[in-house]
């Protein structure tokens, strides 16, 4: 959301609670400025890092976004990026001892999953620190529907369609009990650690069983 309001003066926020339960609600730029006033009050110095930090345009986008505060001038920006890559790699290596140093490592796209056939929604949002995980219910579309297929995205624009971003992995979910369509709920739970790979399990709530599994031809790895 703030990302996009950056560029734009509303977004729609469709946010799904689990068990049913959504949010529908479009935020204007002004409400977020209006919520956040007292935390934009409370910045004392902007800092920005790396080579397109010159960029005449990007420090004015900066200073705009920041409500006219200065950029930070005692610091090269492209020193800084060696800086901090060097601290990085001694505390990986753990070359610098008792140093307080402290590290954080994001997702860096968003992974989500297909609904509607065409559409992909973000289940784990970009730049989210990880270790993470996220759970997201879904339903059936037919009625006495008993497989589905889960398959998931790697990508950063939530409501694009699904071929617009890449493919993951997919794994199908069979022995759904027949129901009417939207009546049982199958929770897709991922979680992401710090190594590069991802997890991710679906279960239907209303079972008491783990749902069998049949991995694709492009299935999860």
């Amino acid at each position: 959301v703030i990302t996009e309001l950056s560029s734009k003066t509303s977004v729609e926020v469709d946010l799904d609670l689990g068990y049913g339960s959504k949010i529908c609600k479009v935020v204007t730029r002004q409400e977020f400025e209006d919520v956040n006033k007292e935390v934009f009050k409370n910045i004392n110095d902007v800092i920005i890092v790396g080579g397109c930090c010159n960029i005449p345009m990007v420090k004015n986008l900066v200073t705009k976004i920041c409500k006219g505060k200065e950029i930070y001038k005692g610091m090269n920006p492209l020193i800084a990026i060696l800086c901090g890559a060097a601290a990085v790699a001694g505390v990986v290596d753990d070359a610098i001892g008792n140093m307080d140093l402290f590290t954080s490592q994001v997702t860096l796209h968003a992974i989500g999953i297909r609904v509607d056939g065409q559409k992909s929604i973000p289940a784990i949002p970009r730049n989210t620190s990880v270790p993470t995980a996220w759970d997201i219910v879904f339903s059936t579309i037919n009625d006495n529907q008993t497989t589905t297929l889960i398959v998931v995205y790697k990508g950063d624009e939530e409501g694009q369609k699904a071929e617009e971003n890449k493919v993951l992995g997919n794994f199908k979910i069979t022995e759904i009990p027949k129901a009417p369509k939207g009546v049982p709920e199958i929770t897709v739970s991922m979680t992401i650690d710090h190594r590069p790979s991802d997890q991710q399990s679906a279960i239907p709530v209303i079972e008491e069983r783990m749902t069998k599994f049949d991995d694709g031809q492009n299935g999860w790895r």
